[in-house]
């Protein structure tokens, strides 16, 4: 398996803490009708995968870093979450329902995490994760 180069680079021989999105990051929430999710979580696990996340998420878990997934949900969908992410096989340490110090922050408001390809070229590039942890207050 292929070490990640570019967030080597920033943090020579670390284990990271990745926080990781997931509305619009590893769930494509776009047939979701929050207005009812905020009255029954449940209907948040009609989510889909988006393609390309399990398979990115499961290579930085496997390298080692600690992978938290987190959320702006209300504290109530805390638990669906939780079995969301299991129903689909993502491999996580904790979540979190508040924004938290990370090393590296995967969402679709700062990376494009609709495209994992692209979110997984920038992490493996080791002239672009500075540039884009200053840019776009990743780091």
């Amino acid at each position: 398996m292929r070490k990640i180069k570019g967030l080597n680079v920033l943090y020579p021989g670390k284990k990271l803490t990745i926080a990781i999105d997931i509305d619009g990051t590893v769930a494509d929430c776009s047939e979701i009708d929050f207005s009812k999710a905020n009255k029954n979580p449940y209907e948040l696990m009609k989510a889909r995968p988006i393609k390309g996340a399990l398979e990115a998420v499961k290579k930085l878990y496997k390298q080692g870093n600690t992978v938290v997934f987190h959320s702006s949900r209300n504290y109530g969908s805390k638990e669906v979450t939780r079995r969301w992410l299991k129903k689909h096989g993502f491999p996580f340490h904790y979540i979190k329902m508040e924004k938290f110090v990370a090393h590296v922050y995967i969402d679709d408001r700062a990376i494009n995490g609709c495209n994992w390809k692209r979110v997984m070229k920038a992490i493996n590039n080791p002239n672009i994760p500075g540039r884009i942890a200053r840019s776009r207050g990743m780091v």
